[in-house]
C-alpha cells in the first residue's frame, strides 16, 4: 500500500513541475501552396536598444500552485520515507535481538 501512496506522490511532484503548454498545442496546417521568399524594399527597424525594459509582475498564481504541490508531495514522501525508517530500525533491532 505505501508503494501505490509513494508512486501518487511522485506522480503528484512530477505533475506539478511539468509543460502544460502541450495542451495547448495546434497541429501544424497542411497546405499545397508552395510559397517562395520574395526580397523586399524596406526593412523595418528594430526595437529600441534604450527602451525600458518590462518587469515581471511577481510570481504566478500557477507557478505558485506547483510549488504547493511539489512541496505537498516532498512533505509526504518525507513522511513515508521515516515511517519506514523507524519500521526498519525497529526488525533490526528485533533481528539482532532474537
Amino acid at each position: 500500500m505505501w508503494r501505490s501512496v509513494l508512486a501518487v506522490c511522485l506522480f503528484v511532484l512530477a505533475g506539478a513541475f511539468t509543460v502544460t503548454g502541450v495542451a495547448n498545442a495546434t497541429p501544424p496546417v497542411h497546405t499545397d501552396h508552395v510559397v517562395a521568399a520574395q526580397p523586399t524594399e524596406s526593412v523595418s527597424p528594430g526595437p529600441d536598444v534604450q527602451a525600458p525594459q518590462e518587469t515581471q509582475p511577481g510570481v504566478n498564481a500557477e507557478t505558485k500552485k506547483k510549488l504547493w504541490l511539489g512541496g505537498i508531495a516532498l512533505l509526504l514522501f518525507a513522511l513515508v520515507y521515516w515511517r519506514n525508517k523507524k519500521r526498519w530500525d525497529k526488525w533490526r533491532k528485533a533481528r539482532k535481538a532474537g
